[in-house]
């Protein structure tokens, strides 16, 4: 043998001890947490503008401001960056010849979606959708016309991404159709044994 190979053969590698902590854990299970955090984060932030920014801040107009960014900030990332990460798809609308509306999708994901990936995503578009529909009915029943509107914007571009993300996702497309038929399965058999 060669000196050379020697010095290569004498170093044995060491075994290390493994230690996984809390975010490796997350790292193995899931592909994107870091997506999914700016996802969860973003919603937050405009909930909390919503909620207490008020407090903080007493020109109205200015709080409208930030939280018309923030809503802004939200929409957009959801539609062109969390969404692509955590479910495959980004969607734009165009305009036909005709003036009619037609959804475009791309779909980036060739593989399997992550299911912790594509669970938070869906989770936290339909309830933040939810939430901001129950903030724009609580506040038609306190007449709280500002409130409204500011609820209203958050209503609207969540839903819009909602049914953007909906019309979509396929996969997402097959679990609704299963629940649609489910619960008129549910129903039928309760309405049959009513009479």
């Amino acid at each position: 043998m060669s000196k050379q190979q020697q010095e290569i053969e004498m170093h044995d590698v060491q075994p290390q001890e493994t230690y996984l902590s809390h975010l490796d854990l997350l790292k193995e299970d899931d592909s994107h947490p870091i997506m999914w955090l700016l996802h969860i984060l973003l919603k937050a932030c405009a909930f909390f503008s919503y909620l207490f920014l008020g407090y903080f801040i007493q020109n109205m107009f200015y709080e409208m401001i930030i939280l018309l960014i923030c809503h802004g900030v939200d929409f957009y990332l959801v539609k062109n960056v969390t969404g692509r990460y955590l479910i495959g798809v980004r969607w734009y609308t165009d305009l036909s010849f005709h003036g009619q509306e037609i959804y475009k999708y791309e779909f980036y994901n060739k593989g399997e979606v992550n299911a912790i990936d594509s669970t938070v995503f869906w989770y936290c578009q339909f309830g933040s959708s939810c939430l901001w529909g129950f903030f724009v009915f609580a506040n038609i029943f306190q007449f709280g016309l500002i409130d409204i509107f500011f609820a209203g914007i958050g209503a609207c571009l969540n839903w819009i991404n909602l049914w953007g993300y909906y019309k979509g996702s396929q996969e997402q497309q097959k679990k609704m159709r299963n629940i649609k038929q489910f619960l008129a399965k549910k129903g039928a058999k309760y309405l049959i044994n009513q009479k």
